[in-house]
Protein backbone atom coordinates (compact mmCIF):
# COMPACT_ATOMS: atom_id res chain seq x y z
CA UNK A 1 0.00 0.00 0.00
CA UNK A 2 1.18 3.53 -0.76
CA UNK A 3 1.99 5.90 2.14
CA UNK A 4 -0.85 8.29 1.28
CA UNK A 5 -3.35 5.43 1.26
CA UNK A 6 -2.11 4.27 4.65
CA UNK A 7 -2.45 7.80 6.04
CA UNK A 8 -5.98 8.06 4.65
CA UNK A 9 -6.95 4.75 6.29
CA UNK A 10 -5.59 5.86 9.67
CA UNK A 11 -6.97 9.40 9.54
CA UNK A 12 -10.05 8.44 11.58
CA UNK A 13 -7.84 7.87 14.62
CA UNK A 14 -6.40 11.39 14.40
CA UNK A 15 -9.90 12.80 14.00
CA UNK A 16 -11.07 10.92 17.10
CA UNK A 17 -7.99 12.16 18.98
CA UNK A 18 -8.78 15.78 18.09
CA UNK A 19 -12.39 15.27 19.15
CA UNK A 20 -11.21 13.71 22.43
CA UNK A 21 -8.85 16.66 23.07
CA UNK A 22 -11.74 19.03 22.38
CA UNK A 23 -14.05 17.14 24.76
CA UNK A 24 -11.42 17.06 27.53
CA UNK A 25 -10.63 20.74 27.09
CA UNK A 26 -14.24 21.56 27.86
CA UNK A 27 -15.09 18.91 30.46
CA UNK A 28 -11.83 18.05 32.23
CA UNK A 29 -10.03 21.39 32.11
CA UNK A 30 -7.75 20.06 29.39
CA UNK A 31 -6.02 17.68 31.81
CA UNK A 32 -4.01 14.83 30.34
CA UNK A 33 -5.23 12.36 32.94
CA UNK A 34 -1.67 11.26 33.71
CA UNK A 35 -0.39 11.41 37.29
CA UNK A 36 2.01 14.29 37.92
CA UNK A 37 1.09 16.16 34.74
CA UNK A 38 -0.53 19.44 35.74
CA UNK A 39 -0.70 20.82 32.21
CA UNK A 40 -3.86 21.81 30.40
CA UNK A 41 -4.62 21.53 26.67
CA UNK A 42 -7.31 23.77 25.19
CA UNK A 43 -8.78 24.37 21.77
CA UNK A 44 -7.74 27.85 20.72
CA UNK A 45 -9.40 30.04 18.08
CA UNK A 46 -9.44 27.84 14.97
CA UNK A 47 -11.17 24.56 14.06
CA UNK A 48 -11.49 22.98 10.62
CA UNK A 49 -14.24 20.36 10.21
CA UNK A 50 -14.61 18.08 7.16
CA UNK A 51 -17.05 15.59 5.70
CA UNK A 52 -17.29 13.44 2.59
CA UNK A 53 -21.11 13.55 2.68
CA UNK A 54 -23.52 16.38 2.08
CA UNK A 55 -23.14 19.57 0.13
CA UNK A 56 -20.72 21.27 2.53
CA UNK A 57 -17.38 19.45 2.60
CA UNK A 58 -15.41 21.78 4.89
CA UNK A 59 -16.15 24.36 7.55
CA UNK A 60 -13.52 26.58 9.12
CA UNK A 61 -14.45 28.29 12.36
CA UNK A 62 -12.11 31.07 13.47
CA UNK A 63 -11.84 33.87 15.98
CA UNK A 64 -13.69 34.08 19.24
CA UNK A 65 -14.36 30.71 20.85
CA UNK A 66 -15.29 28.25 18.08
CA UNK A 67 -14.93 25.24 20.42
CA UNK A 68 -18.06 26.28 22.29
CA UNK A 69 -20.04 27.54 19.31
CA UNK A 70 -23.36 26.06 18.33
CA UNK A 71 -22.11 25.95 14.70
CA UNK A 72 -19.31 23.57 15.69
CA UNK A 73 -21.67 21.22 17.51
CA UNK A 74 -24.21 21.35 14.68
CA UNK A 75 -21.47 20.34 12.25
CA UNK A 76 -20.34 17.51 14.54
CA UNK A 77 -23.92 16.26 14.93
CA UNK A 78 -24.22 16.14 11.14
CA UNK A 79 -21.22 13.84 10.85
CA UNK A 80 -18.44 16.34 10.22
CA UNK A 81 -15.11 15.52 11.83
CA UNK A 82 -12.26 17.72 13.07
CA UNK A 83 -9.44 17.76 10.50
CA UNK A 84 -7.26 20.45 12.02
CA UNK A 85 -7.41 22.59 15.12
CA UNK A 86 -5.34 25.15 16.90
CA UNK A 87 -4.39 24.04 20.40
CA UNK A 88 -2.86 25.76 23.39
CA UNK A 89 -0.97 23.80 26.07
CA UNK A 90 -0.30 25.49 29.39
CA UNK A 91 2.10 24.11 31.98
CA UNK A 92 3.03 26.43 34.81
CA UNK A 93 4.29 29.66 33.21
CA UNK A 94 4.95 27.96 29.87
CA UNK A 95 2.64 28.06 26.86
CA UNK A 96 2.78 26.27 23.52
CA UNK A 97 0.42 27.20 20.67
CA UNK A 98 0.21 25.11 17.50
CA UNK A 99 -2.10 23.56 14.94
CA UNK A 100 -2.59 19.81 14.94
CA UNK A 101 -3.46 17.99 11.72
CA UNK A 102 -5.67 14.91 12.23
CA UNK A 103 -4.43 13.00 9.18
CA UNK A 104 -0.74 13.13 10.06
CA UNK A 105 -0.70 14.36 13.69
CA UNK A 106 1.76 17.03 12.56
CA UNK A 107 2.26 20.03 14.80
CA UNK A 108 2.34 23.13 12.60
CA UNK A 109 2.76 26.85 13.19
CA UNK A 110 4.31 26.05 16.56
CA UNK A 111 4.91 28.94 18.93
CA UNK A 112 7.25 27.96 21.76
CA UNK A 113 7.58 29.63 25.15
CA UNK A 114 10.35 32.26 25.20
CA UNK A 115 13.92 31.07 25.70
CA UNK A 116 15.82 32.25 28.78
CA UNK A 117 19.28 31.64 27.33
CA UNK A 118 21.56 34.58 26.60
CA UNK A 119 24.12 33.05 24.25
CA UNK A 120 23.03 31.56 20.91
CA UNK A 121 23.93 28.01 21.95
CA UNK A 122 21.95 28.42 25.20
CA UNK A 123 18.90 29.62 23.26
CA UNK A 124 19.26 26.66 20.89
CA UNK A 125 19.39 24.21 23.82
CA UNK A 126 16.40 25.95 25.45
CA UNK A 127 14.36 25.79 22.26
CA UNK A 128 15.14 22.11 21.73
CA UNK A 129 14.18 21.39 25.35
CA UNK A 130 10.94 23.40 24.99
CA UNK A 131 10.10 21.64 21.72
CA UNK A 132 10.57 18.24 23.35
CA UNK A 133 8.61 19.31 26.43
CA UNK A 134 5.64 20.53 24.35
CA UNK A 135 5.67 17.39 22.22
CA UNK A 136 5.81 15.34 25.44
CA UNK A 137 2.63 16.99 26.75
CA UNK A 138 0.86 16.09 23.51
CA UNK A 139 2.33 12.59 23.48
CA UNK A 140 1.02 11.88 27.00
CA UNK A 141 -2.44 12.87 25.86
CA UNK A 142 -2.20 10.64 22.80
CA UNK A 143 -1.08 7.75 25.01
CA UNK A 144 -4.03 8.33 27.35
CA UNK A 145 -6.46 8.56 24.43
CA UNK A 146 -5.19 5.30 22.89
CA UNK A 147 -5.42 3.57 26.27
CA UNK A 148 -9.00 4.79 26.77
CA UNK A 149 -9.92 3.85 23.22
CA UNK A 150 -8.60 0.30 23.52
CA UNK A 151 -9.91 -0.33 27.05
CA UNK A 152 -13.46 0.97 26.56
CA UNK A 153 -14.22 1.92 22.95
CA UNK A 154 -17.99 1.82 23.42
CA UNK A 155 -17.82 4.00 26.55
CA UNK A 156 -15.61 6.51 24.73
CA UNK A 157 -17.98 6.63 21.78
CA UNK A 158 -21.01 7.06 24.05
CA UNK A 159 -19.36 9.87 26.04
CA UNK A 160 -18.37 11.69 22.83
CA UNK A 161 -21.88 11.35 21.41
CA UNK A 162 -23.45 12.57 24.66
CA UNK A 163 -21.04 15.53 24.70
CA UNK A 164 -21.95 16.47 21.11
CA UNK A 165 -25.67 16.24 21.96
CA UNK A 166 -25.14 18.42 25.05
CA UNK A 167 -23.16 20.94 22.99
CA UNK A 168 -25.85 21.07 20.35
CA UNK A 169 -28.47 21.83 22.98
CA UNK A 170 -26.25 24.47 24.61
CA UNK A 171 -25.51 22.45 27.75
CA UNK A 172 -21.87 21.78 26.94
CA UNK A 173 -20.33 22.92 30.22
CA UNK A 174 -21.42 21.43 33.53
CA UNK A 175 -23.19 23.71 35.96
CA UNK A 176 -21.09 25.43 38.56
CA UNK A 177 -17.38 26.11 38.38
CA UNK A 178 -15.28 25.24 35.37
CA UNK A 179 -13.16 22.15 36.11
CA UNK A 180 -9.86 24.06 35.83
CA UNK A 181 -10.93 26.52 38.57
CA UNK A 182 -11.12 23.94 41.36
Amino acid sequence: MKPLELMEQGRFLGEEFLLWLWLRSMTEGGASGEDGDGSGCFVDDSIQLVSERGEVKEISLRKGNPAESREAFEALSRGMRPAKMKLRILSGDLEWVFTLNAATLDMGALKLPPSTGKAPHERLHDRIFLLEEGAGHLERRLKRFLHTRTEDPEGLQESMQAWVRAGRSGEVLPAGEAPWQS
